[in-house]
Parts: structure tokens; C-alpha cells; sequence
């Protein structure tokens, strides 16, 4: 029983942790994002838009992209 407790604490601990990053790692880069905007207008929305891309990885048809139709429209 004690076991049980530790191990869904120990869980619930770790899904508040990943949440508390994940949500001062957005504060911040919307804070860079705000920053930009105030040196140049609309440069800070166009580099977080940026680096929002890059994580995403490349994008392709039927989740994944061939050499061949990369690129192209298979419609």
C-alpha cells in the first residue's frame, strides 16, 4: 500500500514538473517574442512563428515524405 502512494506520487509529481517547464519555456519565449516586437515591429512574432516551425520537423503527405513527390501536391 505504502508502495502504491510513493509511485502515484512520484508520478503526479512528475506531470507537475513537466507542466511547470513546459509553461516557463512558453512564458519565455513569448516574452522574447514581445521584446522583438517593441525593437522592431513584427519581427518578434515572424522569428517565434520561426522557431515554432523548426521544432515542428518537416512536413509531408501521409506523415511521411517520400524523395520523389517532396514537395508536391499528391491531389
Amino acid at each position: 500500500m505504502n508502495t502504491a502512494i510513493i509511485v502515484v506520487a512520484l508520478i503526479v509529481i512528475g506531470i507537475l514538473a513537466t507542466t511547470a517547464v513546459i509553461t516557463r519555456r512558453d512564458r519565455r519565449s513569448r516574452a522574447i517574442a514581445d521584446q522583438l516586437d517593441v525593437d522592431d515591429p513584427g519581427s518578434g512574432l515572424r522569428a517565434h512563428a520561426d522557431a515554432e516551425r523548426q521544432q515542428e520537423g518537416p512536413r509531408g503527405e501521409a506523415g511521411g515524405m517520400s524523395w520523389s513527390a517532396g514537395g508536391h501536391n499528391s491531389a
